[in-house]
């Protein structure tokens, strides 16, 4: 099969990053992204109590179209696929890269797990295609580091 992600880093700390969606579903995502920017939008009609007050922006309704003015990177991250299948069509038709969380075909980005340590940063992907897989991979590397502490200086 033709791996279809080009596995990039991308600046991200002055971009406004999206997230349609403020459930546990979103939470995981945001976990990960808000190590490298705290420009986070979060957008739902419920945003869940553990990602209020962190310094997000949140906004409480419902998605429209209108709402990915100026982001640079989208996360649908509701638990409606009509909703998540409609962002995804919208920020299409306007530039801006999205991920479907958990549906590989609708995304036009995906993201890895992920280890750092100072300054460096190790991601694990299976091109989305084998999630459990790709953590556990991560989770080894991560383990291997601790053993070996010059992998870490």
């Amino acid at each position: 099969m033709k791996k279809v992600f080009l596995p990039i880093n991308v600046r991200i700390d002055n971009k406004k990053i999206l997230f349609v969606g403020g459930g546990k579903i979103a939470m995981h995502k945001i976990q990960t992204v808000e190590q490298y920017t705290g420009n986070i939008t979060i957008l739902a009609p419920e945003i869940h109590q553990d990602l209020q007050g962190k310094g997000f922006t949140e906004i409480v309704k419902r998605y429209e179209p209108a709402d990915l003015e100026g982001a640079f990177l989208v996360y649908a991250s509701t638990n409606d696929e009509e909703v998540n299948r409609q962002i995804k069509e919208d920020a299409e038709r306007l530039g801006i890269l999205v991920n479907v969380v958990d549906n590989r075909e609708l995304s036009s980005f995906i993201s890895p797990a992920v280890i750092r340590k100072d300054e460096m940063t190790i991601t694990v992907s299976s091109n989305g295609e084998n999630v459990k897989k790709s953590v556990a991979w991560r989770n080894k590397i991560r383990e291997m580091m601790r053993e070996d502490d010059t992998l870490l200086q």
